[in-house]
């Protein structure tokens, strides 16, 4: 709904707007279910998800969209993915390996390594990640996704390491402001490339091939990150799954720089075409 609604020019931005409140539910659910288990136990934490589940629903009932026209077609596999979304989708899938092992497992690393608790980390970086998702939608659009992709994984990249290397208080508290900022700036931006070029028909596509993208990078990154922690430990862990960041940014300078539907690929091509 959101991308149907959005202006071409304002894509980036709008999906910055967009993309706070998922960032915003992923950061701020990990604070809200510690809390709700450690002090009221498992059957207040599923009696509140169920409540937000059913908030959702009446204020769905709100919502109000344009009229589109739709086009019926045969459903397949194939009609359930959108090439042009794929590069950017499976750059954040590798991304978000490291981000899937935080999810599932930083509240036990910090219990065990004596650390503040999980929900301190995760509000620190909800806050960094409020803050970047404010602001980088006007960036994309003006000077394309590139600048986040690199420094996003960087940071990421820095904060695995000092996990994995130098677990202290302030190191750990340094890493949520890393991880909010990575976070919080990689996953809207490569959202607006994978949907910048998919006509209204085809956005549901677009937006079902990178989201899938997305839940997959959760499951495995986490999947890989408790195989990793019984056979070497936390450290090892980290360490390892610090890689996805090099991979991502690999992916991104051989693939999807130089592919149609990133903003950096059109802002340049566009210049080239202007001067000629």
């Amino acid at each position: 709904m959101a991308t149907d609604l959005l202006p071409r020019l304002r894509f980036g931005e709008g999906m910055g707007y967009f993309g706070t409140s998922i960032a915003l539910a992923t950061a701020g659910a990990p604070v809200i279910a510690l809390a709700l288990m450690n002090r009221l136990g498992f059957f207040a934490l599923f009696l509140v998800s169920a409540a937000v589940c059913f908030l959702s629903l009446i204020l769905l009932a709100f919502v109000k969209t344009p009229k589109l026209t739709v086009t019926k077609t045969p459903l397949s596999v194939k009609a359930m993915f959108d090439g042009n979304a794929v590069p950017a989708s499976l750059t954040l899938f590798v991304f978000l390996l490291t981000f899937g092992a935080l999810e599932s497992f930083l509240a036990k690393f910090a219990a065990v390594s004596s650390l503040p608790s999980g929900g301190v980390f995760f509000a620190v970086m909800a806050v960094f990640l409020m803050v970047i998702r404010m602001a980088l939608g006007k960036i994309v659009d003006r000077r394309g996704e590139a600048f986040f992709v690199y420094s996003c994984n960087a940071a990421m990249f820095c904060a695995m390491l000092l996990l994995a290397f130098v677990p202290n208080t302030l190191t750990y508290l340094l890493s949520a402001v890393l991880v909010g900022y990575g976070f919080g700036g990689i996953a809207p931006a490569l959202q607006a490339v994978a949907v910048c070029l998919a006509p209204p028909r085809r956005r549901g596509a677009a937006n079902s091939t990178y989201l899938c993208a997305y839940d997959l990078g959760f499951g495995f990154g986490g999947g890989i990150a408790g195989w990793l922690i019984s056979a070497w430990g936390y450290g090892t862990m980290f360490a390892a799954l610090s890689l996805a960041n090099v991979v991502s940014v690999i992916l991104y300078l051989t693939w999807v720089r130089r592919h149609p539907s990133s903003f950096s690929y059109r802002k340049r091509h566009g210049e080239t075409k202007q001067r000629a």
